[in-house]
Formats: structure tokens, sequence, C-alpha cells
């Protein structure tokens, strides 16, 4: 009789214990369903480019990163590539911008506004000016690409501060295939997270608890298709927010939907911007063709201007041999690798 009792005793534990496993597993379930659902990336727009961007169908539609201080940039990206010139190109561009912060003095919502009419290629978003909201920025300008402007082939995301030539990169999308899924740039693989709390990119492992990153692309300049980019787009949501942009942009939902990063041609990129300014002397000073198409302006707003006027001027009559590699020819001195930290510099100064 004990043993029988006993028996039925420890029948009614364990299903006890199998039902609440089964009902906290349930509310677990539902709790990181409703989680995965409730990450806001989408904000209100405060200003919207021009309807013409759009209206008829596009090779290439550029989309800027941009702070909304830097008027001398874009203002660099209108001269560079001006919107007759992108329209014989078949392409049409506009400027990524949040709210203007707190701390900036030297410009006004009016003055945007003002910018906006004069040329219709702003698209301006709600959330304010900052590095940790460069992912809202990132996630609007390929949500209002991929659903305004669905029609066109390419979609081309640089930062404002990139050196790139256009009429190179028109030439070398001619080439590519059609693809179902496509984003192409500078893959970065093995990249750690900064766990050094002084560090400006510093992430914690409660936002980021795994080893390393995934493989990513560099925000300077990478190219998606409007399927892509809405694939991208849509699995968001479904993700905690990660404030540095090309990461969870390009590497975290990529891998996770399984997208396949491609790698630029090696010729594509110039690490540093003394390089683009060696290309430019070339040019200008030898009639020796420039080979590169991407590079960083290193802090001078006008450089953008300059290299591709330069292309433009030596297109017809300059060349370069094999032996006139660049990166070969070029007197500087870097020690840093590309994308890296970079290293302090002491110099002696006389005083």
């Amino acid at each position: 009789m004990q043993k029988k009792a006993l028996y039925v005793i420890i029948f009614l534990l364990v299903s006890l214990a199998f039902w609440i496993y089964r009902t906290s597993n349930i509310e677990y379930e539902n709790t990181i369903l409703i989680l995965q659902q409730n990450h806001q990336y989408t904000n209100t727009i405060i200003i919207s480019p021009s309807n013409s961007t759009c209206r008829n169908p596009l090779h290439i539609l550029i989309i800027v990163t941009s702070y909304v201080g830097h008027i001398e940039l874009r203002s660099a990206h209108r001269q560079a590539m001006p919107s007759d010139y992108l329209a014989s190109k078949n392409a049409s561009r506009i400027f990524l911008l949040a709210k203007i912060p707190s701390v900036e003095r030297y410009i006004t919502q009016a003055a945007i506004e003002d910018e906006s009419k004069a040329f219709g290629d702003i698209l301006q978003g709600s959330f304010y000016e900052n590095y940790r909201n460069l992912t809202y920025k990132h996630l609007m300008g390929l949500q209002w690409a991929s659903s305004k402007c669905s029609n066109t082939a390419f979609i081309l995301k640089v930062d404002d501060d990139t050196v790139f030539n256009f009429d190179k990169t028109v030439d070398y999308l001619l080439s590519i295939p059609t693809q179902d899924q496509f984003i192409m740039g500078y893959i970065l693989n093995n990249t750690l997270p900064r766990r050094n709390s002084n560090n400006k990119w510093f992430v914690t492992r409660e936002e980021y608890p795994r080893q390393k990153y995934p493989a990513y692309l560099s925000g300077w300049f990478y190219i998606v298709n409007p399927k892509t980019a809405e694939i991208i787009c849509s699995e968001a949501p479904y993700h905690p927010y990660f404030w540095i942009d090309d990461i969870l942009v390009t590497g975290i939902l990529t891998e996770y939907l399984n997208i396949k990063l491609q790698q630029l041609p090696s010729g594509f990129w110039l690490e540093y911007y003394e390089l683009v300014e060696c290309c430019i002397r070339d040019m200008v000073e030898k009639n020796i063709q420039c080979q590169y198409v991407v590079g960083p302006n290193g802090g001078r707003h006008n450089l953008l201007v300059e290299f591709n006027n330069a292309y433009r001027n030596c297109k017809t009559s300059c060349s370069r041999s094999d032996q006139q590699n660049i990166k070969d020819t070029c007197i500087m001195k870097r020690d840093r690798t590309i994308f890296s930290d970079g290293m302090a510099e002491v110099n002696k100064i006389v005083l």
C-alpha cells in the first residue's frame, strides 16, 4: 500500500513538473515574440525629397548619410555631381538628415527647410543627430529608397565624407548581372567589439554579448538592390536596437537572413586621403589615370570635387601602366590599417 502511494506521489510530482515546464515555456516563447515585434526602427519623416526624385525608373539612387550641420559637404556632393549630370547617368541622390541637436548653434531648421526647397534632395527623420542614432538614419534611408524608388536597379549608400568617382561606379554596375539578392561593398571580417569604456565605440556585453562581430560592410560605400534593402528593413524590428549601424544593418541582419555579402574589387579602395591626393596630382600634373574609385576625404570638404573634376579632365587623355600603382608610387607614411582606430603622433614643436 505504501509503495502504491509512493508511485502515485511520484507520478503527480512528475506531472506537476511537466505542466510547470510547459506553461512557463509557452509564456517565455510568447514574451520573446512580443519583444521581437516591439523594436521600433521607423520614425516620422519631417522633410521628404522632391516627388520627382524617383518619378522615372533609375539605374542608381545615391543615399548619402549626412550630419545636419554638414552644409559644406552636401554642397561639395552637389558640385561634384550636379543633378543634371546624375540625370544623364539615369541616377538621383538624397541626403539623410536627423533633427538638429540642442548643442548645435550654427544651423537652424529654417535653413534646412530652405536647403530642401532649393534642391529637393533632403530626407529628414524625427530623431536627433547623434552617432548612437545612426542606425535609425541608415534604416530610414534604405526604407525610403526601397519603397519610394523600388524601380531603381541599385541603391548606393555613402557617407558624406566619402570621396568617390561616380563614372567608374556606373561603369562597374553596368557590368554586373541581375541578381535576386545583392549587397556589395568592402567586407570587414573578424572585427572585435571594443570593450574599453574609454573608447568612443565601446560596446557592453549587454548590447552585444558575442566575442566578435559577423562579417559586415563598411558604411563608407556599399551597393544594394531595393529588394534586399526591403528584406533587411522588414527584418530589423525583430532584432534589438544596436547603435553601430553598419554592423547591425549589413552584418547582424544579413547574417540572420543568410544574405551573402559580396566584395567589391580590391582596385576600388584607397585607404587614406593622402592616396586620393596623390591620385589627383597624378591626373592633373602627369596625365596618369587613377584606377581607384573610393577613399576618405581626410577632413578636406572639397576633395570630392577635386577628385571628380580631375578624373573628368583626364578621362580621355590619361593612361596608367600596370607598374604605376598609386599605392606603390605615392610617398606617404602610414602605419595604421584600413578602418583601424589609428595611432597617436607626438611631434616636437620649437616655440
